[in-house]
């Protein structure tokens, strides 16, 4: 997996941050599903003074993957359509939700013209003056000629609207959020039930895909691979995912050495796993 270091996103104007906007767990830790329970005392979230990792993925499938086989669990994702987000945001989202690591991605979809009306003061003022004479009568039948010089002003109140036109570059964005897993496996093993394409391949309805080997794991050390179809465990017929994953977890051979069978290459494969006490 090629990973890079992410630097020099743009700035997205205004203080909305779109990768909190945008975020959603995949689980509630307050009430995680049966399945995540137990795995929650094993998962390390970010430290008050920690600062997470941030990487750029091209292939985000493949990336997430990668991350999972190295004992990275998924807790959440970001994904908007929009301006390039800032690198401030995405790191002021990861320490919210505790993340200490980060995978990004982005691909550009369109360029979008924007035409914003901007309101502009536009005030006239008219400046006049002049000279006013009278006559002014007293007691007595008295009277005296007057002259005054008159000047002020009146303004006029307007407002001249001028478009401004922009073009914003957009691009589909996704985060997504994990935590380090500390949780020794058994087997170490990820799997999936057959897909129609695979049981026409193998011309089997039976088994289940490894989707994911986990590093420093039994499987890891025995060379199970990713893309092995699992067919038996412990003399065992394997079914499917959720009865592998059965047959798995009430394994305990006096032994501590399990013995499958995959298929790889639509060929069949013995291995033995050593487990660990």
């Amino acid at each position: 997996m090629r990973l890079l270091m992410l630097f020099g996103l743009v700035v997205l104007t205004g203080c909305q941050n779109v990768f909190s906007t945008f975020y959603r767990p995949y689980f509630n830790p307050q009430s995680p599903p049966p399945i995540m329970a137990g795995e929650l005392q094993y998962m390390q979230y970010l430290g008050p003074n920690d600062t997470p990792q941030v990487y750029v993925s091209s292939d985000m499938p493949r990336d997430v993957k990668i991350a999972r086989s190295k004992h990275w669990t998924p807790i959440g994702q970001s994904s908007f359509n929009g301006p390039i987000g800032s690198q401030a945001e995405l790191l002021r989202q990861a320490k919210t939700v505790g993340a200490t690591m980060v995978l990004v991605t982005s691909r550009f979809t369109e360029n979008r013209t924007i035409t914003t009306p901007l309101f502009i003061p536009n005030n006239q003022t008219t400046l006049y003056s002049g000279t006013t004479n009278g006559q002014i009568y007293g007691n007595y039948g008295n009277s005296a000629t007057y002259n005054s010089e008159t000047t002020g002003s009146a303004t006029t109140y307007g407002t001249t609207v001028v478009p401004i036109t922009t073009v914003q570059s957009r691009f589909d964005q996704s985060a997504v959020y994990f935590v380090r897993n500390t949780r020794k496996l058994k087997f170490g093993i990820g799997i999936v039930n057959l897909t129609p394409e695979l049981r026409s391949k193998y011309e089997r309805n039976t088994g289940a895909l490894v989707d994911i080997v986990f590093e420093d794991s039994p499987a890891f050390n025995a060379n199970v691979l990713p893309g092995d179809v699992l067919i038996e465990i412990d003399g065992t017929p394997a079914l499917n995912m959720k009865q592998s994953l059965e047959l798995i977890a009430n394994t305990h051979p006096v032994n501590g050495i399990s013995t499958i069978k995959v298929l790889r290459n639509g060929i069949e494969k013995t291995i033995n796993l050593q487990l660990e006490n």
